[in-house]
């Protein structure tokens, strides 16, 4: 389905900012439930929403250099202590989750995922920020480069994408997270997406991040499909004047969860508006929704971080909280495929207007 918009490129992207105050990483456990954080156990990381280029890092020790290799790098990177400095060689940019423009027009900050196309079931978050080496680069999915960085969790306090794992740089020793292109082949050259079945990926939820398959690539869910929930308590928003009336996506068969941010439509405060595939509120006004042909996007992380100062700008309070978890559940994260544009969304609607 087409994906139409009325507002430029810079709101679009405003529209899926990750700005938030400055906070506390936090150390990931073996699990996905949930201890008592003590503070700041792991990775620290500061980002003010500047586009001054100084922005979020990694509090680690940077002397320590380990080096994945190129045979189930990806996997091996994900056991590594945190703060530990690695590279990844020949990964491919698969999807470009976020990515804004400096205000000197130039530096780019951009949080994408690769896939090793020897093992492609094997994908990683990597967050960029201006400053980063080459500060110039903006990542186009098909692009083949090498990665050095420092392996660690975004920041708990982060709505959504808190807690996953990535490389990113050591801002506090001013050690850069550097890129090297290798080529640029485009979005063909990304690996396919991993074929999956809904056992696939409830395997998948049973496992811890460092084990977790499909992690961070790019899956398609096999057909027929169908929406039963336009609104499970995992993506229940629990702050402020929308508390307990939006949710963030939808279930479909065999409990899978969908984080339609990219595709739900939406007003904005400015009066611009977005106009997606919104399957959600077809539901909602009593329709139903079928994917015969499946689904596809980012099988990832999903945790919900709520607004502690009651603002309903939950990418742009400033104050999240670090204490994030699954609402509903007793989980510090969930795995959810993220569509990244309606094209991963072939969905057929009856009994209510087209969304």
């Amino acid at each position: 389905m087409e994906l139409r918009t009325k507002l430029g490129a810079a709101a679009l992207l405003a529209a899926a900012a990750m700005a938030t105050a400055a906070g506390c990483g936090g150390r990931d456990d073996d699990n996905p439930t949930p201890t008592p954080d003590a503070g700041c156990t792991g990775v620290c990381s500061t980002d003010a929403g500047s586009d001054a280029g100084v922005d979020a890092g990694t509090n680690t020790d940077a002397g320590t250099n380990t080096d994945a290799g190129t045979g189930g790098q990806i996997a091996a990177a994900r056991k590594l202590s945190f703060g530990t400095k690695t590279t990844l060689r020949d990964v491919v940019v698969t999807d470009v989750d976020y990515e804004k423009l400096g205000t000197d027009g130039k530096q780019w900050r951009s949080f994408f995922w690769v896939t090793d196309p020897a093992f492609p079931k094997e994908g990683l978050y990597i967050a960029k920020f201006y400053d980063d080496v080459p500060d110039t680069y903006r990542p186009q999915p098909g692009n083949k480069i090498d990665v050095e960085g420092f392996f660690g969790t975004e920041p708990n306090y982060q709505p959504f994408s808190g807690r996953r794992h990535h490389l990113v740089n050591d801002f506090r020793n001013n050690a850069k997270l550097n890129i090297t292109v290798k080529s640029d082949a485009g979005i063909d050259a990304r690996p396919a997406a991993n074929e999956v079945t809904v056992d696939d990926l409830t395997a998948s939820l049973a496992a811890a991040q460092p084990t977790a398959s499909y992690l961070g690539t790019r899956v398609h869910l096999a057909g027929p499909l169908t929406l039963t929930n336009p609104e499970p308590t995992q993506f229940q928003r629990l702050d402020t004047e929308d508390a307990g009336t939006l949710y963030y996506g939808f279930e479909v068969t065999g409990g899978i969860l969908v984080y339609h941010d990219k595709t739900r439509s939406r007003t904005f405060s400015d009066g611009g508006s977005f106009e997606g595939c919104d399957f959600q509120k077809a539901v909602l006004d009593g329709g139903s929704v079928s994917f015969p042909n499946g689904i596809s996007g980012v099988w990832d992380t999903y945790t919900f971080a709520p607004c502690t100062n009651g603002s309903s700008d939950i990418t742009g309070c400033g104050n999240n909280s670090s204490d994030s978890g699954v609402p509903g559940t007793n989980q510090r994260y969930t795995y959810t495929i993220i569509p990244q544009g309606c094209e991963d969304l072939p969905g057929e609607v009856t009994g209510a207007a087209v969304p």
